[in-house]
């Protein structure tokens, strides 16, 4: 009789067993990331390479994010599981970040405006034009743009000697000279330091982000990359300012 109860017991164990895998979806994703990280109700369950996944018949969402700490501005891809869609189609858009030494610059496209540097511009499609960044007092560019799903545009710019007219009111004593150019070189090795411990704590942030999901590290993560950016403006000014010396 034991043996019986014993059979019997197993019997319904595996009929459960199997109800649940039953139940659970299959979920395919395909995406142009294959490192994109998936997760299901804010749980992570791989990346798209891994597909398909196993989602429970609870399940409501999948969310698709980039692996990327540079592209943590990028918002996550959202799908709705409950409409029993079983094949997602997970398609990033393409983003231009352009940063420029000085910023403030303006972004243009064939004659129109895309903005003033630093910001990120989306484009559903690879930018094949030639962009053009221009401010007053420097000499424009044209950089190369890439065709990733993230791109950083960083510009330098380089001052039109052109349009300064130095006379000999504006000549600069050699000492007084000296001295800017000391501080400049101790001001951007300072501002260097600063922007390699901002980006390590940004980088922190981001792998907690990467494994748990968290909407809440997204503010922390932006803070210490604002920051990070703002200290290596700092630095490439001061390298500017000790060049323009070097050079006058």
């Amino acid at each position: 009789m034991n043996v019986f109860i014993r059979v019997c017991l197993l019997a319904m164990v595996m009929c459960i067993a199997t109800d649940t895998w039953a139940q659970d979806k299959r979920i395919s994703v395909s995406s142009n990331v294959d490192s994109a990280t998936v997760f299901i109700d804010d749980v992570w369950a791989g990346r798209v390479s891994d597909s398909p996944f196993l989602a429970s018949r609870g399940a409501s969402k999948i969310a698709i994010r980039l692996p990327w700490l540079s592209a943590w501005s990028v918002e996550p891809l959202l799908f709705d599981l409950e409409a029993g869609d079983s094949a997602i189609d997970a398609l990033f858009p393409y983003h231009y970040r352009f940063e420029s030494t000085p910023s403030g610059a303006a972004v243009e496209k064939e004659g129109n405006r895309l903005g003033q540097t630093p910001f990120v511009l989306v484009s559903e499609t690879p930018i094949s034009e030639d962009v053009r960044v221009s401010l007053p007092g420097y000499l424009d560019v044209v950089p190369e743009l890439g065709d990733a799903i993230w791109n950083l545009v960083r510009v330098e710019l380089t001052a039109d000697a052109s349009s300064m007219a130095i006379g000999s009111d504006h000549i600069v004593p050699s000492a007084r000279k000296d001295w800017v150019s000391i501080a400049a070189t101790a001001s951007a090795f300072a501002a260097g330091a600063l922007a390699i411990h901002f980006r390590t704590k940004a980088d922190n942030r981001f792998d907690d982000y990467q494994i748990s999901g968290k909407e809440s590290l997204r503010s922390d993560i932006q803070q210490f990359d604002v920051q990070s950016g703002v200290a290596l403006g700092f630095m490439h000014a001061g390298l500017g300012i000790v060049v323009f010396r070097l050079a006058f």
